[in-house]
């Protein structure tokens, strides 16, 4: 498999998709997605398939799809299992994909969201970015410096090491 790894979750793992999402990785997933439809859509778009279903995973295997089974329960411990599996092919990018619809974020000049967004955010921020999907807008807020905290935590020197900064400051 050339380039980053495209991901699908199965449906017990929202939370990792919405993870896996923050830091920049394509995560397809939707909730009650019945495997039969998961596996069309892994083998259509080249998809890694991560579960913790033991019934799919002989499944995947029989049809020598690529996947993961994932051991832990947690979805912060799931997420660093995913990075270790897959650090020497991956990236973290936070905030370059809406979280809500898995789709990259358009650069946005700070003029066209006057009125959009908070004035206090205006007057401070000026890098946003916006899903052209859902048309949701997103800046580097208050929030960035929690996430990367709660970051460094689960994935410790991996994020270090596979972190790349795309966001300015907000204040040039």
């Amino acid at each position: 498999m050339g380039g980053e790894p495209k991901f699908i979750c199965d449906e017990q793992l929202g939370k990792l998709a919405r993870w896996l999402r923050i830091i920049g990785l394509d995560a397809y997933y939707r909730n009650r997605l019945p495997d039969r439809e998961l596996i069309e859509i892994a083998e259509k778009e080249s998809r890694v398939i991560l579960t913790r279903d033991t019934r799919l995973v002989k499944t995947l295997e029989q049809k020598g799809l690529p996947n993961l089974f994932l051991l832990e329960n947690y979805p912060a411990l799931q997420l660093r299992e995913v990075v270790a599996h897959f650090s020497d092919s991956i990236r973290i990018r936070v905030f370059v994909r809406c979280t809500e619809c898995n789709v990259p974020l358009e650069e946005v000049p700070a003029a066209a969201v006057e009125g959009q967004v908070p004035p206090f955010v205006f007057s401070h921020q000026k890098q946003f970015r916006r899903c052209p999907q859902c048309r949701k807008l997103f800046w580097r807020g208050t929030h960035r410096p929690q996430v990367d905290l709660q970051l460094h935590s689960v994935l410790g020197e991996l994020y270090d090491k596979l972190k790349e900064e795309v966001w300015s400051d907000g204040n040039g």
